[in-house]
């Protein structure tokens, strides 16, 4: 699906695939675009080719008139000139809301989706809520993106865009059952970030590619001429594996590509089922099939709607190859998802259909409702948006799917709340289970339920693994009696602090007030209420008490107290030349936080003179540099003191702080404040700002702070 954009005609691509549009409005938004995009590039490709590039992969993926208009409109809410009144006049709210969402999903320009956070989640789930739509732009746009990324000269930015590919971009693209777009994404990222990975994958698989090609053609000749017999139309035809799939199934299996039995695959397409099943049964006639290497994903479909039977046989001389059975339709949905039910050119009606029939976009919309800002869910809900499933049915034979790890319970609250509330047990395939047990591909689950339940326990928020299941089993503990919730949690939180030989000391009430403070708590009650019904684990309480106590500690035993700063004589625009400028007004930019020794460069505001930013400084990228950069140089000479800010990172010893402090104060350096916080890992992250005097200042305190033994990371913030 690669395309040279600067040749498209955008009326030719919408003639091939047969989309009807409005030959009036598609003329009004071309001569809209080229008027908003005149001149402006993105990725060092003209805009108005870029977006006839995402809207012919959108006339590919088979969208309706609207989403191409909405295509070539994409980049336009960047525009100064853009006017949301206007635009809605012209162009209506359909197209509106579409473009304004597709700009609103530029959260999703992360490196990992360890970085997502709710709001970014957030504002996926509202898009995919609002319009699906919005989304497959979004998808067309950054595959755009990577089929033209030799175009961009940067090498960080390249890897950059390769990593949110691989971890954000692609698994969406594989839960919209948009297989050509996850691939395609897939292997252009590969290449990019494993080029030596890449290209052992390459020269394996041409190794014996002739070899193979001649194999797979006698096979597919054997099965037309067996197929032709028994009077069953079909298309027949060897399938190329991609070198991403390729290269994760040899680091699973270590082995070399040609050691895979699916590296050698043929795919047939029929008219019915029914040919399929029959086409089965042929193909188990002449080929012997491998034990354990059939799935009936008809049956029972994947949750991204893709339907095939798979089947691994041995050919002649015993060599196993794949064979992949469908029909027509399937084979649209299994290469273009979601996009292929999403029957925009009829009523509205119809897409309410089309939306149940997948299931990953119902639970997003249900997540969505329940997203709440601890880390601990958010860190659950991304596992359940990008990682694996299962797929297990209930006693009636209804398929269901849930993340891997799941157990009873979270099959219980996903079938409904009120069974899981009286649940006492579980069976998967008719024998009696324990609660934790992980449940597994194609296991029966039965829940045993009796009206004398108590209901959920908070034991259980250590087995489920559905951010659903655990927010609704805290709802209830939290609707259970307060008292019973004070003294259980009284009970955990005291049985931590048992372990801790001083808790006498650090457990007073001069400390208890900070450290309920810092805990966002009023009082000790509330604190014991929240680990009571668990939302907040005994361990993290206790650790902020000790946290709070070496503060206060610390600090006085070291004598070491926040000095107070005189102003020195030079200002800061005595500090700086600006080149070519005399008396310029200067100001330290503060989101890098520059110190003398730092290459900078001035940026010109346009109201607070020359701001002085750090080279490397991230936010630079953010501005529009065009002829608003300007050459500034720090005088050899300085008499001043700037402001800039350290983590240190360390095992969380009796005496890692006071250790800090002291190389601190040994380097006759001034702090002026210090947070620190533990992990319950039992590590403490220190952040300390400090007045330094210039850059070698600097390097001298990280240096020193890394030479203590506990220590294993000292970094500049800003």
């Amino acid at each position: 699906m690669v395309y040279n954009a600067q040749n498209i005609d955008i009326k030719e691509v919408l003639k091939e695939e047969n989309i009807k549009y409005d030959e009036k409005m598609l003329d009004d938004v071309l001569e809209y675009a080229k008027l908003m995009y005149k001149n402006k590039v993105k990725a060092n490709i003209p805009m108005m080719e870029h977006v006839t590039g995402v809207a012919t992969l959108v006339a590919k993926l088979r969208l309706d008139d609207v989403s191409i208009y909405a295509s070539l409109l994409h980049g336009v809410v960047k525009c100064d000139e853009f006017n949301k009144e206007e635009f809605e006049k012209k162009f209506g709210k359909e197209i509106l809301d579409i473009v304004l969402t597709v700009d609103k999903l530029s959260c999703l320009n992360l490196k990992t989706k360890e970085k997502l956070d709710s709001e970014n989640l957030r504002n996926m789930f509202m898009a995919i809520a609002k319009d699906i739509r919005t989304l497959i732009i979004k998808l067309a746009d950054r595959l755009y993106n990577m089929q033209n990324i030799n175009n961009v000269d940067n090498e960080e930015v390249k890897n950059n865009m390769a990593k949110e590919c691989l971890s954000i971009y692609a698994p969406i693209a594989h839960r919209l059952g948009m297989s050509n777009v996850k691939s395609e994404l897939e292997d252009i990222s590969f290449r990019i970030l494993m080029d030596k990975e890449y290209h052992i994958v390459k020269s394996q698989i041409d190794e014996k590619k002739e070899e193979r090609n001649k194999y797979i053609d006698e096979r597919i000749k054997e099965i037309e001429t067996k197929l032709k017999e028994q009077n069953i139309k079909a298309t027949v035809y060897g399938r190329s594996k991609h070198f991403y799939s390729i290269y994760r199934k040899m680091t699973e299996k270590n082995c070399r590509a040609d050691d895979l039995f699916d590296l050698l695959a043929i795919r047939i397409i029929v008219d019915t089922i029914k040919d399929c099943y029959a086409v089965l049964g042929i193909v188990h006639d002449m080929y012997k099939p491998m034990p354990g290497r059939f799935k009936d994903y008809i049956a029972v479909p994947k949750t991204n709607m893709y339907q095939s039977l798979h089947t691994t046989v041995f050919g002649e001389g015993g060599r196993p190859f794949e064979i992949q059975i469908r029909t027509w339709q399937m084979h649209k949905v299994a290469d273009y998802g979601i996009a292929a039910h999403f029957a925009y050119k009829e009523k509205r009606e119809k897409q309410t259909e089309a939306d149940k029939k997948l299931v990953w976009l119902r639970q997003t919309l249900e997540i969505q409702k329940e997203l709440q800002e601890t880390g601990e869910n958010i860190k659950n809900l991304k596992g359940e948006i990008f990682g694996e499933e299962v797929f297990v049915f209930t006693p009636k034979g209804d398929i269901k799917a849930l993340p891997k790890g799941s157990t009873p319970i979270d099959f219980a609250y996903l079938i409904h709340q009120k069974i899981a509330e009286k649940m006492i047990g579980a069976k998967i395939n008719s024998k009696m289970v324990p609660l934790n047990t992980k449940l597994e591909n194609t296991d029966v689950i039965e829940i045993i339920t009796s009206k004398n339940s108590k209901g959920p326990s908070r034991d259980w928020l250590k087995y489920v693994k559905t951010t659903t299941a655990k927010n609704k089993i805290i709802s209830f503990l939290k609707q259970q009696g307060r008292e019973e919730n004070i003294a259980k949690g009284k009970e955990q939180f005291e049985k931590v602090l048992r372990k801790y030989k001083d808790s006498k000391e650090f457990f007073k009430d001069k400390y208890i007030d900070i450290a309920l403070k810092k805990l966002g708590f009023k009082t000790l009650e509330d604190c014991y209420e929240n680990i009571g019904f668990g939302s907040i684990s005994e361990i993290k309480v206790v650790n902020k008490f000790v946290e709070v106590y070496k503060e206060a500690n610390v600090a006085n035993n070291v004598n070491i107290k926040k000095r107070s700063i005189e102003k020195k004589d030079t200002d800061i625009s005595d500090a700086i030349i600006v080149e070519n400028i005399k008396n310029c007004k200067v100001q330290l930019a503060k989101c890098c936080m520059p110190v003398p020794g730092d290459d900078i460069i001035g940026y010109i505001t346009n109201a607070n003179g020359v701001s002085v930013h750090r080279k490397d400084c991230k936010n630079l990228k953010a501005l529009n540099l065009k002829n608003r950069t300007i050459n500034v140089y720090w005088k050899k000479k300085l008499n001043m003191v700037t402001t800039t800010k350290i983590r240190v990172k360390a095992t969380n010893t009796s005496k890692v702080l006071n250790d800090v402090l002291s190389v601190i104060n040994k380097l006759k350096i001034t702090f002026n404040e210090i947070n620190t916080k533990t992990t319950q890992d039992n590590e403490i992250v220190i952040d300390i700002s400090l007045y330094i005097t210039d850059l070698i200042n600097l390097k001298n305190v990280i240096k020193d702070i890394k030479k203590i033994e506990s220590v294993y990371d000292v970094k500049r913030l800003i």
